[in-house]
């Protein structure tokens, strides 16, 4: 069964048919059609193939291009309308978000994702996951504790 790629929609926001994408790619035509139709997993070769053709990482083809779109796009540009389909992942909403809240730290951790060094990866992961460990909300809320009460209980 076929995973769920985005690649006929790249290949509409790239301007470029099937048979275009065949003929840059050296990829038979009737392979990219059963890709299209999901007759056809295709091999991480192939879909590199597709991507450098596209231009875009391996890994954007399971995202609808508009989706992707918006990560990049300012605040004052013109967004394009998104399909009302709820396709798209909760995770990458949250992105979208904070790309907006918080544009220099999504500059940073994009910036580090992009430029591959998997030593500088690995630690920003240590970092990250130690942070998170730190954000895990308390096991007794301190509103619910009595007033003057300022001591955490003893377990």
């Amino acid at each position: 069964m076929s995973t769920n790629l985005f690649f006929h929609q790249w290949c509409q926001y790239r301007h470029l048919t099937l048979a275009q994408l065949s003929a840059q790619s050296n990829v038979a035509l009737e392979t990219l059609q059963s890709l299209q139709n999901g007759s056809l997993d295709p091999s991480l070769s192939l879909l590199d193939t597709i991507a450098i053709q596209l231009q875009i990482p391996t890994s954007w083809l399971h995202y609808n291009p508009h989706t992707i779109q918006r990560l990049w796009n300012d605040l004052d540009d013109e967004q394009p309308e998104l399909p009302n389909d709820h396709s798209i992942d909760p995770m990458f909403e949250r992105m979208i978000q904070v790309r907006r809240d918080h544009p220099e730290l999504f500059l940073l951790l994009t910036s580090l994702i992009h430029h591959g060094d998997p030593k500088l990866i690995r630690a920003a992961q240590v970092n990250l996951q130690s942070l998170f460990k730190q954000i895990r909300p308390t096991t007794v809320p301190w509103g619910s504790r009595p007033p003057g009460h300022f001591e955490p209980p003893s377990d």
